[in-house]
């Protein structure tokens, strides 16, 4: 049987249909499922954590490799087809708004896997509360054109303080692209599957900073700097001695740059 066969039985077994409140778009292309699974090493890990399992597309193979398999998910009709699912397993399910489910009860950071079909009008959110709480990996869905704001290339337009933190914090790499037709039901959108390593975490207090020095792309990072009462002092700080990095745009600038500079901001600020 398909994943699409598997996962039109399962809604229409249950009776349930994809909710847009949830964003949900449940994936059903096999050969994409391969592909996600075979670039995660999902048995390397002591603990993997999926956000957003919905019917299980990516929780079925994964519960085959992972050490401990925690399923988290906000809609309780989800819930109740995973629990079906893994009865009798060792996988663990919970029924959780996913911004306030704290992996912390269930294994430490640096031997985390995260994984996720994430909820697209919540992808920055649940990105940056994924560095907040900490891990060593992470393989997560995205929109296409996020996926480009997150790919950091110093002088982009499209450059954004998220896609910065991450380049300064590890390495992303793209594990494939996704046409909108490997869902059910299919989105507006076309997506990207992506991998991230945290190689050299940066510690996430440094991230508010970044944030400013984005704050309007078109705009100095000195100007932008000004808008921001907390870090005035740094500011003037960095004009007494001419740094000249006040005259550059964030987005111009390396994200290690960017880093040392959050950290002198920071510093500074004190």
């Amino acid at each position: 049987m398909t994943e699409r066969e598997r996962t039109k039985n399962l809604l229409k077994e249950y009776g349930f249909v994809a909710k847009k409140s949830f964003g949900q778009n449940f994936l059903v292309d096999d050969g994409i499922i391969r592909r996600i699974l075979s670039r995660m090493d999902v048995s390397t890990f002591d603990l993997v954590i999926e956000i957003g399992p919905g019917l299980g597309a990516l929780s079925l193979p994964l519960s085959k490799e992972a050490k401990k398999l925690v399923l988290v998910d906000a809609d309780r009709d989800m819930v109740r087809v995973l629990r079906d699912l893994f009865q009798g397993t060792e996988v663990e399910i919970v029924q959780q708004d996913f911004l306030r489910f704290d992996p912390d009860e269930y294994g430490t950071a640096d031997n985390r896997l995260f994984v996720g079909n994430l909820p697209y009008n919540i992808t920055s959110s649940l990105l940056e509360y994924f560095l907040q709480k900490g891990f060593r990996t992470a393989g997560f869905m995205v929109q296409k054109e996020v996926y480009e704001k997150l790919d950091y290339v110093p002088g982009r337009k499209e450059n954004a303080p998220l896609g910065a933190f991450l380049k300064a914090s590890g390495d992303l790499s793209l594990v494939t692209l996704v046409d909108r037709s490997a869902f059910d039901p299919s989105p507006k959108v076309d997506s990207a599957f992506l991998r991230f390593d945290r190689t050299h975490p940066q510690p996430f207090e440094l991230y508010p900073v970044f944030k400013a020095l984005f704050k309007d792309p078109n705009k100095t990072i000195g100007n932008c700097l000004r808008q921001f009462d907390l870090y005035r002092k740094a500011l003037e700080s960095l004009k007494e001695r001419g740094d000249e990095r006040l005259s550059r745009r964030a987005r111009q600038m390396t994200p290690q740059e960017l880093a040392d500079l959050s950290k002198e901001v920071l510093s500074l600020s004190k």
